[in-house]
């Protein structure tokens, strides 16, 4: 006899319609920040005298095409995978990580004036794909290649940070060419916001998946 857990809709497979909707969302959106010369410095986070929503919008502001294309790039696919693995944390997963990550520059990086870019939230989603892979279910056994590759997701970020606290670059955007420094902080507080909304428990994080438009 099934239990009430097993007896639940999945929706898991499937991305409800307001993920979908929110993630194009901030693509665009960011795309039209960058159009429209002089934009992405007034929505950046900045120490003294920005925005009170510069918390937000920061997130949608580059310092440069490049630097957009890299961030756009990993949004969209990392959004893709974590739609289809835990579409009902997605909007979680975002909205934890856009507070959390300029309250840790401002709390911490007392030397960082102002603070643009995707990249926290991309760190953000690759947590939660990586919580979403080490929950998914292995028919049988405790552990199985979602397990395996959650695991190799999570020595990747670790790889990838380590290499840019000893080198002070980047992995991708070659920040040397940028008016930019990484902000490896960020990343972290991302990761962690993204793998923490992941693994908590709680029915009513499920709402998005009982009312998913497939």
């Amino acid at each position: 006899m099934q239990t009430q857990e097993h007896q639940r809709p999945n929706h898991e497979g499937c991305p409800p319609l307001a993920g979908i909707l929110l993630a194009v969302s901030v693509a665009l959106v960011t795309l039209g920040v960058q159009c429209i010369h002089g934009v992405p410095e007034v929505l950046q986070w900045q120490r003294h005298g920005g925005m009170e929503w510069a918390w937000l919008t920061s997130h949608l502001s580059h310092w440069s095409w490049n630097h957009l294309a890299w961030d756009l790039f990993a949004f969209g696919l990392l959004s893709l995978l974590c739609l289809r693995l835990m579409p009902s944390r997605y909007a979680a997963c975002l909205l934890v990580a856009a507070v959390f990550i300029p309250l840790e520059v401002q709390i911490n990086q007392q030397h960082i004036e102002s603070y643009r870019g995707l990249s926290g939230l991309d760190t953000a989603l690759m947590g939660l794909l990586v919580a979403a892979l080490w929950r998914h279910p292995t028919a049988g056994h405790s552990c199985g290649v979602s397990q395996v590759l959650a695991v190799l997701g999570g020595i990747s970020f670790v790889a990838k940070t380590m290499y840019e606290l000893t080198t002070g670059g980047t992995v991708f955007v070659s920040a040397g060419n940028e008016p930019f420094v990484p902000v490896i902080s960020a990343h972290f507080v991302g990761f962690m916001c993204g793998f923490l909304v992941g693994l908590f428990k709680s029915d009513s994080l499920w709402i998005w998946n009982e009312s998913a438009v497939c």
